[in-house]
């Protein structure tokens, strides 16, 4: 790579996309400051995660991989099951198929486990800070002023928001469109949704939006749940989804329809007397033959309930800042694409960036135009496969939820026979055109996967 044309990123938040765009860059000997809001960078308490092949990929080029694969428990068997918990279809070996189609399996994991990797493959801890909340972003001919809620101030050429649903970045550049009257489709405020969630989005106008909400919990293992399971289960207005992994984990996720869509600053939050009062309300569903949801909750380590916001904005950028991940594009959790598509957005900033910096006929930092057609080329690049996966994850909650007659009967009749085809459709969608970072060399992994005939799918 050739030299580098000098610029400082900041980063606002260190969660998935945040850690993995510092780790890039210093890999790629760019200057950045990375901003946590909270006071540790790898959260003592959380969830479970499964991180598919997308992630996986960028994961692998940044050497991680290895690591994060040792402390997790790669995919094994699917079951699909009906709102009594009994198994509608089920299919095995998919620790051998997916690796061998994609490169990868499908890893369960300790949430804070990938957070943890990462931040030990970082070689200059000191550019990560904690306690470091935005409150406001001032933006100039020739940097970008951040401001932290305790009043310290940091300066570089761009700033991106990596910092989730409630990003303070976004705010920024909402307020900042407000004051110079740059119109509706910078600050999304104003009016109702339009949008039909199909397998697109298209004329996003509204506040953020909230349809549906997730339990998610942690317990130790349960006698009759087979080692590194996928099962999910159908029910009217609510689902589930269970997951078991390294170290005799249960990883479990109550979706439930929040009675209805709620928008913007209406969409309610919900502490530990919430979370039981829902887990009350499915207490004696059998989420699996022999298990009813109270024996997940009695005996769990963490639990959240937590609303979910789905939403594609339709501007991620303004002068110098840029936002990723959950602050540009929040979605259902059911399909477990937040992280990945989060990290693909990521890449495809990183892959717009460097070239510009390593551009050997200019010398000096990014000028304004520069660094406008930096962000909106990765938003032109990103969008329309981010509108489909968001779009998809919201039907498949749908669908989960029975939420009409066609689609009970869909689930009920139709899904089992067909599970393993529209499974491995849906993964082609995501994974066969997945952005990955053009700096690094394509992974061993995925190269081969590439080059190896696709094999048969395992069936019923």
């Amino acid at each position: 790579m050739s030299q580098l044309r000098p610029c400082k990123v900041i980063i606002s938040g260190g969660g998935l996309a945040g850690l993995g765009l510092a780790l890039t860059l210093e890999k790629a000997g760019v200057d950045y400051q990375l901003l946590e809001a909270y006071p540790d960078i790898i959260p003592k308490v959380g969830s479970g995660i499964c991180i598919l092949v997308n992630a996986l990929s960028i994961l692998d080029q940044l050497g991680c991989y290895e690591d994060i694969a040792a402390r997790s428990t790669p995919l094994e068997t699917i079951d699909f099951r009906a709102s009594d918990g009994e198994s509608l279809a089920t299919s095995a070996n998919w620790e051998t198929v997916l690796p061998e189609k994609y490169g990868y399996p499908f890893l369960w994991m300790v949430r804070s486990t990938i957070l943890e990797v990462m931040y030990e493959h970082i070689v200059d801890k000191s550019k990560i800070l904690t306690g470091k909340r935005v409150e406001s972003v001032q933006n100039s001919e020739d940097r970008v002023e951040v401001t932290t809620t305790d009043g310290s101030v940091y300066h570089g050429d761009i700033i991106i928001g990596a910092d989730g649903v409630n990003s303070s970045v976004r705010r920024e550049i909402q307020r900042h469109a407000t004051q110079r009257n740059l119109g509706p489709e910078y600050t999304e405020q104003n009016g109702k949704s339009n949008l039909t969630f199909q397998y697109h989005i298209a004329n996003i106008s509204t506040e953020l939006p909230a349809t549906y909400g997730c339990m998610y919990g942690m317990s130790p293992a349960l006698p009759g749940l087979p080692k590194a399971c996928l099962d999910f289960r159908v029910n009217k207005r609510s689902s589930s989804l269970i997951g078991t992994g390294p170290e005799d984990r249960t990883f479990w996720f109550l979706y439930k329809h929040l009675g209805r869509t709620f928008n913007g600053a209406e969409i309610p939050r919900f502490n530990q007397e919430d979370s039981l009062k829902v887990a009350k309300e499915h207490w004696d569903e059998v989420i699996s033959p022999g298990i009813k949801l109270s024996d997940l909750y009695e005996s769990k380590k963490t639990v959240l309930f937590s609303a979910m916001p789905e939403f594609v904005f339709s501007k991620w950028h303004l002068d110098r800042m840029f936002i990723l991940g959950d602050a540009a594009h929040p979605m259902s959790s059911i399909i477990a694409q937040g992280g990945g598509q989060a990290m693909e957005s990521m890449a495809c900033l990183v892959n717009n960036l460097i070239p510009a910096l390593s551009d050997d006929s200019k010398t000096g930092k990014l000028s304004a135009d520069e660094i406008n057609a930096i962000f909106e080329r990765t938003q032109e690049m990103r969008l329309p496969k981010i509108k489909s996966i968001v779009a998809t994850a919201h039907q498949r909650q749908r669908m989960d939820t029975m939420e009409t007659p066609e689609l009970e009967d869909l689930m009920l009749n139709k899904f089992p026979k067909i599970m393993c085809d529209v499974l491995v459709q849906r993964w082609n969608d995501a994974f066969l055109d997945a952005t990955s970072l053009d700096i690094f060399p394509t992974p061993v992994r995925l190269q081969t996967a590439r080059d190896t005939r696709v094999p048969e799918t395992p069936r019923l």
